[in-house]
């Protein structure tokens, strides 16, 4: 299959985040170094994968096949300074990308945009291709530190649920319990989860009372979801910085809150960048539990040597019906923007491998590449194509 024939496809990003240049962390960190130590950033500018967005920037600026890359970086920067909203806007000019699913609670760890910076942002993607997945984690986070009583707190929260979902007109959730405890999601009752909050209320909190806390309330939201009729994004596999819980990335360790009634065939659970490295069990997972999707987005930035092979993994099991296109834009205007094209890339590479194996005809490779890059999502987030149809 031509790349080309894949460029005429538009892609629906059903995960991608905001940025602004006062959020960036270094430059360095475009390599996927992102906790902080001595040498870090000489150690992130080693990486393949930060070789390989210098070495497709370089081909983008019209710069000679020799520029070192310390070149590629003071001509970026050159360009970005001097107009970065025009810079984001130009680099998306040639994705084709169709929708962007903004993830509207982050960043992780740190306050959330402001209404200006906001602004800032939506100056380089039009209105008519943005939409929003709200994130439970922010609404928490931002009520915590009130120190309402429990039940105040609990109905503070799904009132702004609720609000946001309206007010943003949002597609879909999210959760980030794996930056709050772990994919092994417990399920707490309310007294537990209670008591737990009133510890951290006086102070005198620990990781496991945060833990406790979030798993409810997170599972509680499962009854919204099923309400609103929106899928709940997962982070699930490695992340970014110190926040995720190193020992649950692996997407298996979901098992419990899948099978919970409250779930299991009720709620569309989307698993974010394909549990990368754990591709196979996303896979397994998608294959069977019928409300259990997967986006790509882990599989081809991430491990930069083995795209095609992860990608793969990912469809060992999994339905074609139920993977779907994500880039995980974040930090940098780069991220995306090389992601539209790294996956086009990749994709076409595996659809050829994949039919000169005989594991697909050419029509059904045909038929796989439309519903990766935006049939699966619009399947999926029902309420996306009520805004396509909206803008078309």
């Amino acid at each position: 299959m031509d790349i080309q024939d894949l460029y005429q496809i538009p892609l629906i990003d059903t995960h991608v985040h905001r940025v602004h240049p006062n959020r960036a962390p270094d430059w360095s960190c475009l390599g996927g170094g992102y906790i902080p130590g001595p040498g870090q950033e000489d150690f992130g500018r080693q990486t393949v994968l930060y070789g390989m967005v210098m070495e497709r920037l370089r081909k983008t600026f019209g710069m000679p096949k020799d520029s070192s890359m310390e070149e590629v970086e003071r001509e970026r920067f050159r360009r970005y300074n001097a107009d970065p909203q025009g810079y984001y806007a130009r680099l998306l000019s040639d994705c084709n990308v169709a929708m962007h699913c903004l993830e509207i609670g982050s960043p992780i760890g740190a306050p959330a945009y402001t209404e200006e910076e906001k602004a800032y942002f939506n100056a380089s993607i039009p209105e008519n291709k943005r939409a929003n997945i709200v994130r439970f984690d922010r609404i928490l986070d931002e009520l915590l530190p009130e120190r309402r009583g429990f039940g105040e707190l609990v109905q503070t929260y799904f009132d702004t649920l609720t609000r946001q979902i309206e007010e943003e007109r949002a597609v879909g959730l999210k959760s980030c319990i794996a930056y709050n405890g772990g994919l092994d999601i417990w399920l707490t009752g309310r007294e537990d989860a209670e008591k737990a909050y009133e510890r951290i209320r006086r102070g005198a909190g620990t990781p496991a009372d945060q833990k406790a806390l979030r798993c409810w309330l997170l599972m509680e939201s499962m009854a919204v979801a099923r309400e609103k009729d929106l899928p709940v994004q997962f982070h699930t596999g490695e992340g970014g910085g110190s926040w995720i819980d190193f020992k649950t990335m692996d997407p298996i360790c979901m098992a419990d809150f899948l099978l919970d009634p409250r779930v299991k065939n009720r709620v569309k659970v989307v698993l974010l960048h394909g549990g990368h490295p754990h591709e196979e069990n996303a896979s397994y997972l998608a294959a069977q539990f019928s409300n259990v999707y997967s986006d790509i987005s882990g599989t081809f930035y991430l491990c930069s040597l083995k795209g095609v092979e992860r990608m793969a993994a990912l469809l060992e099991r999994a339905p074609l019906s139920k993977i779907m296109y994500g880039s995980d834009g974040v930090m940098f205007p780069e991220v995306s923007w090389f992601a539209h094209h790294q996956f086009r890339r990749q994709l076409a590479r595996l659809l050829n491998w994949m039919m000169e194996e005989e594991y697909l005809t050419r029509s059904r490779a045909r038929e796989a590449a439309d519903m990766l890059c935006c049939q699966n999502a619009l399947a999926c987030y029902d309420k996306l194509q009520d805004r396509l149809s909206a803008v078309s």
